[in-house]
């Protein structure tokens, strides 16, 4: 059966900066289409981004990362912050459409279950956190500030809040406060 979607381009192109790369797990390799959201990983931090519109019940697929970074080097004079990325998969086999160009990518995803990422993220808001500061490593955090680009953040430097959990040995919350696409991550501090 075939399957379309939609996806804003700056969410696959802000996905792919926290994809593995080359890890033993290949399926982390790659960005997730899952429950209606755009979600990536490397075991360290996460980026997740619910998609308006994108139906929660379509089937996971996971997108290897080299395919999307090859759409977004075709991509490179598109400046629209809005652009969208028409996805049409059968089985394995799909490919990706920069809506109104003719710059597409073949892909076959990655035939794997993809990790539930849904657990990781940290249920305790921070709201109540008091202690000792996590140590994060801090190319993550320049890493979360080009996503925050991505989606938009107009600022000079861009708004990246980092909220720490439960204690300095807990993952913390990442939101991107000034961002035009919402979308939230989730960074684990570095152990001492």
């Amino acid at each position: 059966m075939k399957h379309n979607f939609t996806v804003p381009l700056a969410l696959l192109k802000a996905a792919v900066i926290c994809a593995a790369k080359n890890d033993v797990r290949f399926y982390i390799q790659g960005v997730a289409i899952d429950k209606g959201h755009v979600t990536s990983t490397d075991g360290h931090r996460m980026f997740f981004a619910e998609v308006e519109g994108l139906d929660p019940e379509l089937p996971q697929i996971v997108i290897p990362r080299e395919c999307i970074e090859y759409l977004s080097k075709k991509a490179t004079g598109i400046k629209d912050i809005k652009k969208m990325v028409n996805i049409e998969f059968e089985g394995l086999e799909g490919e990706m459409v920069i809506a109104g160009t003719d710059l597409r990518e073949r892909f076959r995803a990655y035939d794997c279950k993809y990790p539930d990422w849904k657990r990781v993220i940290p249920r305790a808001d921070g709201s109540e956190y008091e202690g000792e500061y996590p140590t994060f490593n801090w190319q993550y955090l320049v890493d979360y500030q080009k996503i925050a680009k991505l989606l938009g953040d107009k600022s000079q430097v861009a708004q990246v809040k980092a909220t720490p959990t439960i204690g300095p040995n807990s993952s913390a919350h990442i939101d991107f406060t000034g961002a035009v696409h919402k979308a939230r991550g989730v960074l684990m501090p570095m152990r001492a």
